[in-house]
């Protein structure tokens, strides 16, 4: 029963917590509308001769990019490569509606599942929440999956457009904006970015660190080291990039396999991760009594923690193994 006493502490601590974050979201907010609109006003005053400037407002806008909340010790990183991203998948714009539409089916689904607990309104807003954020953690992982490789996919296809327009003479610092307008997918908005940068005056080194850090992909960060250190220290640029093109075909070719071999491996991770909330459907709609002792009645708890932990420690050593595979 004490693990029930600490249930009104922990309903408190999630509010409170979620308080703050919502307070700190929209304080940041303010902070981002003034800084675009100070932007906005120098970059009408741009001329030939303001160069500084340039260099200075661009500054503000990256020092003012990240909020004070992406500094909250533990979660600050993670909230600040999500934001991030978020930024990627175009979901910032209309984040809050976004999270309303996810939130009112979870809600429905929370409380349908925990007024019949000994609790309920304790219970109900710990499934609401939790099934909210397994829901935006699985929408997520897979944007995000779908992003990347689309982009890892088109990345050798641009190094080859960036070799070709070397090789005519035409320097690597104006190319991204030609390439841009040929290629498809998330990667020519990524191009067309650094040559909006590059054409206010932002360095090559800065503008490629920039992009290397939205960008959380290894193949494309080679990409933007190659280009900084060849612009600092010469080279034959085309030779390397495409070394680089080939080797990035070969490691396709090789995931592709490694999919392959793995396949029936992840296909029985899937199966094992629905047998739990398929299992709980089936007897909460043909068996009504056992769905209400697992509710209700501290031993069926205790057998419905257990089911969950063991699925979900199984799961996690599956991933954890086909990640070290895939790596």
């Amino acid at each position: 029963m004490s693990a029930f006493n600490l249930l009104p502490v922990v309903i408190f601590s999630l509010i409170l917590g979620a308080f703050l974050l919502v307070y700190l979201g929209v304080q940041s907010r303010k902070k981002a509308k003034q800084s675009e609109a100070f932007l906005t006003s120098l970059k009408q005053q741009l001329t030939m001769n303001q160069r500084a400037a340039v260099e200075e407002s661009m500054n503000i806008k990256r020092n003012n990019a990240e909020s004070f909340w992406f500094d909250l010790p533990i979660i600050g990183g993670w909230i600040n490569r999500i934001w991030l991203d978020f930024s990627l998948l175009g979901w910032q714009e209309k984040w809050r509606s976004r999270a309303t539409l996810l939130a009112t089916p979870c809600l429905l689904l929370g409380f349908t599942l925990g007024k019949s607990s000994q609790f309920p309104i304790g219970a109900s807003v710990l499934l609401s929440l939790g099934f909210f954020f397994a829901l935006i953690v699985l929408l997520y992982r897979n944007a995000m999956g779908k992003h990347l490789k689309e982009f890892k996919q088109n990345l050798p296809q641009a190094i080859d457009s960036i070799v070709r327009v070397v090789k005519a003479g035409v320097p690597a610092t104006n190319a991204f904006g030609l390439i841009a307008n040929n290629l498809p997918g998330p990667l020519a908005k990524e191009l067309a970015l650094i040559d909006k940068w590059l054409s206010l005056g932002l360095s090559l080194r800065q503008a490629m660190q920039d992009s290397a850090i939205r960008v959380p992909l290894n193949e494309y960060r080679f990409f933007a080291v190659i280009l900084v250190i060849n612009q600092e220290a010469g080279g034959r640029l085309s030779d390397t990039l495409e070394r680089l093109s080939e080797t990035l075909r070969e490691r396709q070719e090789l995931a592709l396999k490694i999919r392959a071999k793995t396949s029936e491996v992840r296909a029985s991770a899937v199966i094992v991760a629905m047998l739990a909330p398929l299992s709980l459907a089936y007897m909460y709609f043909n068996s009504p009594k056992d769905f209400q002792f697992l509710l209700s009645d501290p031993t069926g708890n205790s057998v419905l923690i257990y089911a969950f932990g063991s699925v979900l420690t199984g799961l996690a050593i599956t991933h954890f193994m086909i990640k070290r595979v895939i790596r």
